[in-house]
């Protein structure tokens, strides 16, 4: 048998608008588990993900807060096991490639 993942879980309160609100959960890929409870539990396109951030930032600016994110408890293992790659993957910022090519006649480098 398989470990399965909890999907991360979204709650909804009181919102007044119902528009942008579902907008934005439809937009997230969100699959609804209950009457205000939505499951975040296949993977996302970028344009999804920042549906669920806008999602977020709406109802922080929300006098009710609307939207309350559940996210599964954090499994710091699986990153400790990964050290290595994690490593080299973080020092991938240090290889500028555009510092190896020259620079056009005349020019300067910016």
């Amino acid at each position: 048998m398989t470990d399965t993942p909890k999907p991360a879980t979204l709650h909804l309160g009181f919102f007044e608008n119902f528009e942008t609100v579902a907008g934005l959960l439809k937009d997230s890929g969100a699959r609804r588990t209950d009457s205000r409870d939505f499951a975040l539990d296949r993977p996302m396109t970028p344009a999804q993900v920042v549906a669920l951030l806008q999602l977020l930032q709406y109802s922080r600016a929300d006098a009710n807060t609307p939207v309350r994110l559940e996210v599964p408890r954090l499994d710091e293992r699986a990153y400790a096991a990964r050290s290595e790659e994690l490593y080299a993957w973080w020092g991938t910022i240090d290889k500028k490639p555009w510092l190896a090519e020259p620079l056009p006649e005349g020019g300067t480098a910016g």
